[in-house]
């Protein structure tokens, strides 16, 4: 792992969800096909509000000690939140919940260069090949687990830096519960949602959206001039607001903003006293009907 850098990432929670109907359990609620996680391999979804808004995301991993239970590992500050929503829809499965965040704790290891990492502790991060490796580990073992792989360790803001670099949302920073919709933060194209498995809960409206090509908001990368603006910043085109800013980098001259798509064209933005631009990822395809008035 030559030039990998690895961090532990102290925001994040993990829950076990086990039992015998624990994968179908998941599989009836969530964006992704759970059937697809397996000891080396990831899986990335939400559970969403009936009407089709964001609640919570998560990467789904394999137990390594029980072959029917799945590790999620998602936003700390909600874990407990998540554990109720998912007891909410329990009724009589027979699947348990529990919170494992005190002990286990999640890692970050990718390379600066953005190059995949094939090798190391966990699994590849299922949004993207330059994200890097993600792994839920015990706490008191992450450490080690990353000298031991032979990466550096860096802040965890040196990983942030990289992920708002690449133009990919935290949910905990980036993301609005209950306001926004999948695909405005970009789901789709991060390998989050599966169109062609079983129902989930909010499949309907994020399925009609999608056929529809129909999202007028996206959360894009933005290169700023000026003084980084403050979280909730409004992004203006002229005297309309177009965008809200949300998680930056000040050393980099970037931050990631949520714009409406059909109002920024031939618009000057602005954010606070900061002018910005908007970029698109080379990961994000836009459909021909986005940016269009609805």
């Amino acid at each position: 792992m030559a030039g990998a850098l690895a961090s532990p990432l102290s925001g994040r929670g993990v829950l076990r969800i086990a039992g015998e109907e624990a994968r179908g359990f998941l599989q009836n609620l969530v964006t992704n096909n759970v059937e697809r996680v397996a000891p080396d391999h990831a899986v990335y979804a939400a559970l969403l509000t009936p009407q089709g808004k964001f609640l919570f995301d998560f990467f789904m991993c394999a137990d390594p000690a029980d072959a029917d239970a799945v590790l999620l590992d998602c936003d700390g500050a909600r874990a407990g939140d998540l554990a109720k929503r998912l007891t909410m829809y329990k009724l009589r499965a027979k699947v348990t919940i529990d919170d494992l965040s005190e002990s286990l704790g999640v890692a970050a290891i990718w390379h600066e260069d953005r190059t995949p990492v094939p090798e190391g502790p966990g699994w590849a991060d299922p949004r993207l090949a330059a994200m890097g490796r993600r792994a839920i580990l015990p706490k008191a073992e992450i450490e080690t687990a990353i000298k031991a792989a032979g990466a550096e360790a860096v802040s965890e803001t040196a990983w942030h830096r990289h992920r708002i670099g690449l133009g990919v949302g935290d949910a905990a920073r980036d993301f609005e519960p209950d306001r926004t919709f999948p695909l405005e933060v970009n789901f789709d194209e991060l390998n989050g949602i599966d169109f062609h498995k079983g129902c989930y809960v909010g499949q309907e409206v994020t399925s009609r959206t999608k056929r529809r090509g129909s999202v007028r908001k996206r959360l894009l990368p933005v290169h700023v001039e000026g003084d980084l603006p403050a979280p909730d910043t409004p992004v203006k085109g002229g005297a309309r607001e177009v965008g809200t800013i949300f998680s930056g980098d000040a050393e980099t001259s970037r931050a990631l903003a949520l714009i409406r798509l059909d109002l920024v064209r031939g618009s000057v933005l602005e954010a606070g006293a900061a002018e910005i631009q908007p970029e698109i990822p080379h990961w994000l395809r836009l459909e021909a009907a986005e940016g269009e008035e609805q």
